[in-house]
């Protein structure tokens, strides 16, 4: 027999201009760590400047309280360390545990709305800045920055790339000069978490327990004054389009609520996830698109029940058993035993165990207030009613406020 033909796998055309885009840029498509290590064994100076400055932002980052001019500072100086050179900003820029660049370009080649004046909000070194003008010829392309070395990096990649319709504006993402004004799209790339536009931290209070109840209550409500202003900047009915990480359902609720409020018409059909691994954990991205108007026809409930719909493994297992746990209660399941723990002073942690049934099956729910969601299946309600009054009461022993509950 002769040999086999293989054919060649042919791409999507928004995945071959990513990649032709990013290798005329000498990006690769893919996590290239050795350019940044190299840096920084060259210079150990410099690089434990980077690590304390990663730090700060990532103490500011858990305070649920922090000071947003703090955060803002703290990520000004991490930025402007890391963009201290064109080299150095591009060998960062390769080394991210994922390269969001050649995911979003994939889909923004072939999704993006047509513009004239587009704004780049957080631009960086201007990667996608770039990548905008360059489909773009006819369009005005304006990145925004508040780091001074990003800008100067983004200006010296647009020289050595040859884009002439793009410029670059020093400003806060949330409040753009008056430069950026009248704009009819803005994106927004892995930008408006480093702006604190929504919080990275777990819900707090009672409703902990129920990310569900989260995702259709406060999450929902969620609202970020200062998103205002860059929606402001858009000309009415123009586009916007952003993308973030959002490793939890809460997070990804605030995200879409963030923009929602702030008078964004979300289209949840184009919206939509990316999951990447980071640190050998799945970690979504949610991508979403809408346009400034003043009569929005998607409210906090779409919003919602968008973030319900998305199928699993997207924000996680523990999500999808909480999903899962609610239909089995929307279903008629009933408390059969339960059990809270109070782990102070140790820990401001709740946590719940309880044992629920539905005709003839029994699961055990396991739940704590720093976001644990445990749903068990397929044992008999002695053996989890054991596991879980052992696991109470060697707590009670202890001197653990440990409360029972049975129906």
């Amino acid at each position: 027999m002769g040999k086999q033909s293989r054919r060649k796998r042919e791409r999507p055309p928004g995945e071959a201009k990513a990649q032709r885009f990013l290798s005329r840029l000498g990006l690769p498509d893919r996590p290239d760590p050795g350019p940044y290590r190299r840096l920084a064994a060259a210079d150990p100076a410099w690089f434990q400047a980077v690590v304390d400055a990663d730090d700060a932002v990532v103490a500011l980052s858990e305070q649920p309280d922090a000071d947003p001019v703090a955060f803002l500072e703290a990520t000004r100086a991490r930025y402007g360390l890391l963009y201290r050179d064109l080299d150095t900003a591009l060998a960062e820029y390769a080394s991210r545990p994922v390269m969001i660049a050649a995911a979003w370009l994939r889909w923004w080649f072939e999704h993006h709305p047509p513009a004239t004046r587009l704004v780049d909000a957080g631009c960086g070194p201007g990667v996608l800045t770039c990548a905008y003008a360059a489909a773009l010829p006819e369009a005005e392309v304006i990145g925004v920055d508040a780091v001074p070395e990003a800008l100067s990096c983004a200006e010296e990649l647009a020289a050595r790339f040859g884009v002439r319709n793009v410029s670059f504006v020093l400003g806060d993402l949330l409040d753009p000069p008056a430069s950026a004004q009248d704009c009819d799209q803005v994106v927004a790339v892995t930008a408006l978490a480093d702006a604190g536009v929504y919080p990275s931290h777990p819900p707090e209070g009672p409703g902990a327990f129920s990310s569900v109840a989260d995702v259709d209550g406060p999450g929902a409500a969620f609202r970020s004054p200062g998103l205002a202003g860059l929606v402001g900047h858009l000309a009415p009915g123009g586009a916007l389009l952003a993308f973030d990480r959002t490793p939890d359902a809460s997070r990804a609720v605030r995200f879409g609520a963030a923009l929602l409020h702030a008078g964004v018409d979300l289209e949840l059909r184009p919206s939509g996830v990316e999951l990447f691994i980071e640190e050998g954990q799945p970690t979504t991205f949610t991508r979403f698109v809408g346009r400034r108007s003043p009569s929005p026809t998607t409210g906090p409930t779409e919003l919602a029940g968008w973030i319900k719909s998305v199928r699993a493994p997207a924000y996680g297992p523990m999500w999808h058993d909480e999903l899962r746990f609610e239909a089995l209660r929307a279903e008629g399941a009933r408390l059969v035993w339960g059990c809270e723990i109070d782990y102070a002073p140790h820990s401001p942690m709740l946590e719940r165990r309880e044992i629920w049934s539905l005709d003839d099956a029994v699961y055990g729910w396991v739940t704590t207030t720093l976001g644990l969601r445990e749903l068990v299946a397929g044992r008999s309600a002695e053996d989890l009613w054991r596991e879980y009054a052992a696991y109470a009461g060697r707590f009670a022993t202890s001197g653990l406020k440990v409360r029972f509950f049975e129906t």
